[in-house]
């Protein structure tokens, strides 16, 4: 006997199988469109049983009893095409209904379906099962040792426990990639900023002439310092603050004298120092706001640890304004543990920072990223009410950041305590 066979499926692939020498089947594969021969090994196992019986029968023997050549590996086949039986009904029933042409000398099965439906459910299922899986792969978290270390951490401060738990998960599919996380991150981090956790603090807000500073309060009264890094000719914010919280001594410091100097000390009352407060000291470059906008121009710079320890001469600032127009970033690495300010013996209770794009070659992106991720490591400060600002050509962020870890400000500013 001699029979061939076809089996068409959506079009990826062309073979031929050759089950033993008396059956040859071809498979292809156009769209949707399945068919499938069914058994076949059946079929040649049902003839070769057959033609045993008969010589059997002939012989006067019964067939498990013979010898004869006929007979003589019929078991083995059995086993062989049971197996190949099963398997070839498993596919049949996922398949079915399906178009088959089956070819036996001159004989003719006829096509049972044109089109195979419940295939291109089958197919549309395993595509979506796929995609929900590497979906969720990707949306997973893995803790790492810091983490884990995290949940045993019995003295770490449940404010900044809620905020780390909150705030990581959503960080760390950008981590490692500057600018997605400098585009995404106040959009992903704002969903954090009504924690039940900071019910303890007492956050009001202070406005100057475009964009609003926020201050934690203190829960008794007690004199307090500020110190704004980048006046800007705007105190407004500052005036608001004092007629809420009148025990504040100021201390500004700006690299424009111009306007800056008496607004400071006559508007506000405050102390004026004519400095760009960096991470260095001597003359270097500095983005200065004159009467004709923004300029570069060459000033006087001086240490952020030297001008706390040598010019404000205090040791706890409760409250820190910053916006230096891209010299934060020489900043804020020294507010790190074990940086120069703890050296220093100097504690920042709080501080609103303006973090810029575009005004140096500094690499301001991969600044930002690396700061942040350095802040959920030293486990100090917890960061909150972020801002994306547009101006011009310009993009910068605005952050509140608290210290919710050193006792001299969490005695003072946080609840419960």
């Amino acid at each position: 006997m001699h029979l061939s066979g076809c089996i068409q499926f959506p079009s990826c692939f062309l073979f031929d199988v050759l089950p033993n020498p008396q059956l040859q089947l071809f498979v292809t594969v156009p769209c949707c469109n399945i068919s499938w021969i069914g058994p076949l090994s059946y079929i040649q196992s049902s003839s070769k049983t057959s033609t045993c019986h008969e010589t059997a029968t002939q012989s006067g023997y019964f067939p498990e009893d013979t010898d004869l050549p006929e007979c003589k590996n019929i078991e083995k086949d059995k086993r062989k095409e049971t197996i190949s039986f099963a398997a070839s009904n498993v596919i049949y029933f996922l398949m079915e209904p399906f178009n088959y042409c089956l070819l036996d000398e001159n004989r003719t099965v006829l096509r049972r379906s044109l089109f195979s439906f419940r295939n291109c459910v089958w197919t549309v299922i395993a595509v979506l099962f796929i995609l929900v899986i590497v979906t969720s792969r990707d949306s997973i978290v893995e803790w790492d040792e810091a983490d884990m270390m995290l949940v045993n951490y019995t003295t770490l401060s449940p404010i900044f426990r809620a905020f780390y738990e909150c705030i990581k998960p959503k960080l760390v599919p950008l981590k490692g990639r500057p600018e997605s996380f400098w585009y995404h991150f106040t959009e992903i981090t704002s969903e954090c900023d009504n924690l039940e956790a900071y019910t303890a603090l007492d956050i009001r807000p202070s406005k100057n002439r475009d964009e609003i500073k926020y201050v934690v309060f203190p829960q008794r009264n007690e004199n307090l310092t500020m110190v704004t890094l980048g006046i800007g000719h705007d105190v407004s914010a500052e005036i608001g603050l004092k007629n809420l919280y009148p025990h504040i001594e100021f201390y500004g410091a700006d690299p424009s004298i111009e306007i800056n100097k008496d607004l400071y000390e006559q508007n506000l009352g405050g102390k004026y120092f004519h400095y760009a407060v960096s991470d260095k000291n001597g003359m270097e470059d500095s983005v200065v706001l004159g009467n004709d906008g923004y300029n570069k121009e060459r000033t006087q710079h001086i240490g952020i640890d030297n001008f706390f320890k040598n010019i404000v001469q205090k040791s706890r600032i409760d409250i820190l304004w910053i916006d230096i127009e891209g010299n934060e970033y020489p900043i804020l690495k020294q507010l790190h543990t074990d940086g120069n300010l703890d050296r220093q013996g100097v504690k920042i209770c709080q501080m609103n920072v303006e973090m810029h794009k575009d005004l140096t070659n500094l690499n301001e992106m991969k600044n930002f990223h690396d700061f942040i991720w350095k802040v959920l490591e030293d486990r100090r400060y917890v960061f909150m009410k972020p801002v994306f600002v547009k101006w011009m050509h310009f993009r910068f962020i605005r952050l509140f950041i608290v210290n919710i870890s050193d006792q001299d400000c969490t005695d003072l500013y946080v609840k419960g305590v």
